[in-house]
């Protein structure tokens, strides 16, 4: 391939990666074009294609390519601070660093490390420590340090604002989570109102805040509003597999309401993103949310069901039927296994806390007609 063969390419590829919208598509063409910069020794374009790869993967929901792709930057930075100001990869460094206790094989100790570069690295940037106690309050919660995660909490929200903070809409959507381990569900809803009503936005919210409410919502008998922001925020999910976490969330509204039916339309057009989706916290949360579906449908006697499932699914049936047993205990196989890696990474039992959760939201359910 001659210089100006390649370069034409290059451009080409970056061209149709502006264009395109969040997707694998944009990630695979970014992928190239930095394959080309990387063959012809142009590390200045590999770099900016990587840079635009981090932000294309993450939000496309595809971590681990973005981490591969920020791994190879912050190394140019290391080598050639100069040349590569590590301040221009601090927005994206708390993404990364915020992703890596979803995967039980990055250990402790390596969490700690990135999360102590992060704080290094703000420092020397001249802000201040919001983001850091944020991103350590996650990884404690995450983890199962309950007691840790609370202190790191209050930290979290008594420090000052500044450049690298998180977007309004993204804190208060983080601080959700902390109502709902504590089962105060009339106060997480209060705190949700100006994500609900529209009043902060962001890329992923209130996305994400639709399906954190439905089990308060249903808690709280509020059926007609749980109904509505079950309709309203699956359509804002629906296309990208980002939210597999989120389409769990809804998963286990419907299993709740009674909604087996819908349920299995929803798990239907799943499951191919939780099997491909490389981040195991998510496939725990969505296989769990599927188990719950399928004791529901195992409580209504369904014996079989008749599924459009991806061959890559290892109980693919070309007839497309499937004993519900045989998915409910697959689902249950999952879930603990993946339960077992968290928590023996964690060292704590959080994670079969949850699956445990999950095994009793059978006693709660209600039924509750959802209607397009």
């Amino acid at each position: 391939m001659t210089e100006q063969d390649w370069r034409e390419r290059f451009n080409t590829l970056r061209a149709r990666a502006e264009r395109l919208e969040p997707g694998e598509s944009k990630v695979m063409a970014l992928e190239e074009a930095a394959r080309l910069a990387d063959t012809h020794g142009e590390v200045g374009l590999a770099y900016e294609t990587r840079d635009e790869l981090i932000e294309a993967a993450t939000f496309a929901g595809f971590p681990e390519r973005a981490l591969v792709a920020y791994a190879w930057c912050r190394g140019q930075q290391q080598r050639d601070p100069r040349r590569f100001d590590p301040e221009g990869l601090l927005w994206k460094q708390k993404w990364m660093v915020g992703v890596l206790p979803e995967f039980p094989h990055i250990g402790r100790k390596q969490i700690e490390a990135a999360l102590e570069d992060v704080e290094q690295g703000y420092a020397k940037a001249g802000a201040g420590q919001r983001a850091v106690f944020k991103l350590r309050y996650l990884a404690a919660r995450d983890m199962g340090e309950q007691a840790l995660a609370e202190a790191m909490r209050v930290r979290w929200l008594e420090a000052p604002r500044d450049h690298l903070t998180d977007c309004l809409a993204c804190e208060l959507n983080v601080e959700l989570h902390h109502f709902l381990d504590q089962g105060d569900h009339a106060r997480l809803m209060q705190k949700a109102r100006p994500l609900l009503e529209g009043r902060h936005t962001c890329a992923k919210v209130p996305h994400l805040t639709f399906g954190r409410v439905l089990y308060p919502l249903f808690k709280l008998g509020q059926w007609e509003q749980a109904r509505e922001h079950h309709l309203r925020g699956y359509a804002m999910v629906r296309g990208d597999r980002y939210f597999v976490s989120t389409v769990g969330e809804h998963l286990e509204f419907l299993a709740l309401t009674g909604n087996v039916q819908r349920g299995l339309k929803l798990f239907e057009r799943h499951l191919g993103w939780a099997l491909e989706h490389a981040t195991p916290l998510n496939r725990f949360t969505f296989h769990a949310a599927a188990l719950a579906l399928m004791e529901r449908a195992g409580v209504e006697a369904r014996e079989r069901v008749e599924l459009a499932l991806p061959r890559t699914f290892a109980l693919y049936s070309p007839a497309g039927t499937y004993e519900t047993r045989a998915l409910r205990g697959w689902l249950a196989a999952q879930a603990e296994e993946l339960a077992a890696k968290f928590d023996a990474r964690n060292g704590t039992d959080r994670f079969h806390q949850l699956l445990a959760r999950t095994q009793r939201l059978a006693a709660e359910a209600r039924p509750l007609p959802i209607d397009d």
